[in-house]
């Protein structure tokens, strides 16, 4: 059974859990119930014709078979033979002995399932293994814990049958592939001094996310919530996201992206966005692509923040058929060598679970270069893959070879699958190559004089697969494939003469939810008064500290907090800061804002000043008074996060760029500790906005302890601040 978090106002949690089973599947992989994997004893085993020997080698396939399949398409890979996949291992040497399958490979009654096989010998058994385990697509799973997940995967890989791609379905790859190198070849020809991060080599990513966006718009996916890196973006935007060609090649002609009279400074092509309202065989489906840093991987928790945001004032209107992950999904793209290399990304990964942080399952894809910048992956990791960061969650790995796009839809088949199940991250290793340098402009074969040698003398992946299309008479003739080309470089001129008069426009500034806020200037804006009735703040105060009578609090929180406060707010005088917070944030619920605190241990405040939360010291059941003032209030969120300040402030970020309408606070635990997350700072607070037009109503929280507790805990470098001011 999957725990999946959903936000409710409730007297017992600060975030209370569903325990949810999704039986519901867009290609049918899904456990039936009257499929069975018994875990069989050695005895049970050993009555079996085979002795239990069948079942040890379909176990070693699946843990196994990735190291023995074909994922590398430029094969530099070094891989030794998988003794553990050879049959005479576990006694097996006659090909023709016919085995039965019950409970061993994807057995089901033949009334439910005509296509099952009840037995096979083993010749017809080590064929199937091999073609399912390894092949083009290999699978890591058997990590997992969850012995219902494994059983899924088994019989999701394991069916006799797949269903196959229609013809259809592979003009529409081949489009987007063609399409995809046309592009770069423009680009490189227009404009060849200009550092463009193509997408050569790497021309199956876009299969995998128009198979992606199809597969969603289909589950009820209404908004996909995207942060990548650089390479392929400006493919992605303009072959997928609607982007106008023309306002890129204005951009690269040294114009700015953001209209005249706007204050800000714009930013380089490789971080544009487009948030576009796409159709997939009629169904709607938005899609919001993060700007993002030069920072690699600095957007992850950024993207999971907002998918995150938007899930919560839909979980607060919907009825109880909606859960997390239903209408919102994150989809993070990475770069092998950052994925495995940065930080940030582990941080991330231990946020995906997490009660007030889990946005309903990731799906990560890494466009798997084999290289980052001139670090080979020898260098750049102590695993065997770049993937292997993901175990420590029990992420399940879909490996790839870029090579083939048609068994690259088929992998993101199974990876929206898994995630549309059991909610949770996975992992798609789309293992290709980059035709050229980190850019455009540089010379890889300095370093790697062996890879790119091969890389240059290889028929480009839409070439392959535009041939392979013609051999099995797909196309009726090369002509009809070469219209693709042509009509996409009729396109691309005629764009970049557009772009000669283009004039950026206002739509991406202070829209959606932000519509209704306005730029502060010098004497535009009248007085507001933000005062509250006292009255008002002293039943708010009293509220925050009366938790229900089932609620048996500690003593010493009874005596010095509750009566305490108590005390302070009949006399009138001596309001501490936590007090006033409460008023504060209780005053903002009270007008149906939302209020979010997220930080080590804010539910109590590392000086145990705050205690928005108590803790039943019976049931360890918790409670937070203030959301239980009145109906239709907003909702105060006491995240307590784990031990994490890059990620952790960067998803409040995140959540903080969706609404205005919610005010979202990050907490130091210490002032000082806000240095864990300066790149946050320096590459989304103090700059998003002028870079990006993006609005954010951040708020840091950095207290400090003037108590003995050293240089750091002393101070929260208020100066460091002062300095990001932007002076007029």
């Amino acid at each position: 059974m999957l725990r999946i978090q959903r936000l409710t106002r409730s007297s017992n949690s600060v975030l209370s859990t569903r325990r949810l089973y999704h039986d519901k599947g867009v290609f049918g992989y899904r456990v039936p119930k009257e499929y069975k994997m018994p875990d069989y004893t050695e005895s049970e085993l050993a009555s079996r014709k085979d002795g239990g020997s069948l079942l040890r080698m379909v176990q070693a396939y699946r843990t196994h078979g990735h190291r023995g399949a074909h994922l590398d398409p430029l094969d530099i890979m070094q891989r030794e033979a998988v003794l553990a996949l050879k049959p005479e291992r576990y006694g097996i040497t006659d090909t023709k002995q016919v085995h039965p399958l019950a409970g061993i490979l994807h057995v089901t009654e033949s009334k439910q399932d005509p296509s099952a096989k009840q037995e096979a010998d083993t010749e017809t058994i080590i064929n199937h293994l091999n073609s399912v385990y390894c092949g083009n697509i290999a699978y890591e799973f058997m990590h997992s814990p969850s012995a219902s997940e494994r059983r899924w995967w088994y019989h999701a890989l394991e069916s006799w049958n797949k269903p196959q791609l229609t013809e259809d379905q592979k003009k529409r790859i081949h489009q987007l592939l063609t399409k995809s190198e046309t592009f770069d070849h423009f680009l490189a020809k227009k404009f060849p001094n200009v550092k463009r991060y193509g997408l050569e080599g790497g021309e199956s990513m876009m299969v995998a996310l128009d198979r992606l966006f199809s597969l969603s718009a289909k589950a009820g996916v209404e908004d996909v919530v995207i942060g990548m890196p650089h390479r392929g973006r400006l493919n992605l935007l303009c072959d997928l996201l609607e982007y106008p060609q023309a306002a890129l090649f204005s951009k690269m002609k040294g114009n700015s992206e953001l209209p005249k009279g706007t204050f800000g400074s714009g930013d380089v092509i490789s971080h544009l966005v487009n948030n576009p309202d796409l159709t997939y065989d009629g169904k709607p489906l938005h899609v919001s692509l993060l700007h993002n840093p030069s920072h690699l991987e600095a957007i992850n928790p950024v993207a999971m923040g907002k998918a995150r945001a938007k899930q919560t004032d839909l979980l607060s209107k919907a009825d109880d058929s909606c859960n997390l992950g239903d209408r919102v999904m994150c989809v993070q793209i990475h770069g092998d060598a950052a994925f495995s290399g940065q930080g940030i990304v582990t941080e991330s990964l231990c946020l995906s679970n997490l009660p007030h942080y889990s946005s309903g399952g990731s799906i990560h894809i890494v466009v798997n270069n084999q290289l980052g910048y001139t670090t080979p992956a020898q260098n750049a990791r102590s695993s065997a893959y770049c993937s292997d960061i993901g175990k420590m969650i029990n992420v399940p790995v879909v490996h790839v070879n870029g090579d083939h796009p048609e068994d690259v839809a088929r992998a993101m088949d199974v990876v929206f699958e898994y995630r549309n199940k059991f909610r949770k991250d996975i992992i798609l290793d789309l293992m290709c190559y980059r035709r050229w340098g980190h850019n455009e402009l540089d010379e890889p074969g300095f370093t790697q004089p062996n890879m790119y040698n091969t890389i240059r003398h290889r028929t480009s992946v839409p070439k392959l697969y535009e041939q392979k299309l013609l051999d099995e008479k797909t196309f009726g003739s090369a002509a009809e494939a070469e219209s693709v080309r042509s009509a996409q470089i009729e396109a691309l001129e005629s764009s970049l003469k557009a772009s000669e008069t283009y004039v950026p426009d206002d739509s991406a500034h202070l829209q959606g939810n932000w519509k209704s806020m306005t730029h502060p200037t010098t004497g535009s804006q009248a007085a507001v008064d933000t005062g509250v009735d006292s009255a008002l703040l002293s039943a708010i105060g009293r509220q925050s500290v009366t938790p229900p009578s089932s609620v048996k609090v500690h003593q010493r929180l009874k005596k010095y907090h509750i009566d305490a406060r108590l005390k302070k707010i009949d006399q009138g005088k001596g309001l501490d800061w936590a007090t006033a917070e409460a008023m504060a944030f209780g005053s903002l619920l009270k007008e149906g804002y939302g209020v979010r605190i997220s930080g080590q241990d804010v539910g109590r405040g590392t000086f145990s000043q705050r205690h928005a939360m108590f803790v039943c010291q019976d049931t360890e059941s918790a409670v937070i008074p203030l959301n239980e003032m009145e109906a239709g209030q907003g909702l105060l969120e006491v995240a307590n996060s784990p031990l994490s300040e890059f990620a952790v402030m960067g998803f409040e970020y995140g959540m903080s760029i969706e609404s205005p309408k919610n005010l979202v606070i990050w907490e130091a635990q210490f002032g000082d500790f806000f240095n864990g997350a300066q790149i946050i700072l320096d590459t989304f607070i103090s700059s998003g906005e002028e870079k990006w037009l993006r609005q954010s109503g951040m708020v840091l929280l950095l207290p400090h302890g003037q108590d003995g507790a050293g240089p750091e805990h002393s101070s929260s470098r208020i100066e460091r601040f002062l300095q990001v001011k932007k002076k007029k």
